[in-house]
């Protein structure tokens, strides 16, 4: 949805930075406040102080929505996750690309989809990259 969403504004936004990599040159305004809430809701660890730094950065308003935002996909996650929903062969294709760029299919849930021999549109196999 980033990735979408930005190209929607215009923003290039980097989308390495949502996966651990350098996160001072996210592309997208307060970027890094809001990746260091994400990881922190997630991990548990020093929310308080990543949340007062969102606030400072969007305001109160903004914040809301970032904790709204993270909690709901946090939430999508884990239930795709704990029932096993895989990616539908079209997602798969014409998210190879990316996949392959943020190294997608190392995280745990890639194992709910059968990826091999679906390709993307570049002709990408995902069989030949695990």
């Amino acid at each position: 949805m980033l990735r979408a969403s930005s190209e929607a504004i215009g923003v290039d936004a980097d989308l390495g930075a949502t996966i651990g990599n350098d996160v001072s040159e996210v592309g997208v305004p307060a970027g890094a406040e809001l990746i260091a809430l994400t990881e922190a809701a997630v991990c548990g660890e020093a929310v308080d102080d990543a949340r007062a730094a969102v606030v400072a950065a969007v305001g109160g308003d903004g914040a809301g929505l970032a904790v709204a935002t993270i909690a709901a996909f946090s939430g999508l996650v884990r239930v795709a996750d704990g029932i096993g929903i895989p990616v539908d062969d079209g997602l798969a294709a014409s998210s190879a690309s990316i996949r392959r760029d943020l190294d997608l299919d190392s995280f745990g849930g890639a194992a709910n989809t059968d990826l091999d021999g679906v390709g993307g549109p570049d002709g990408f196999d995902f069989a030949d990259s695990r």
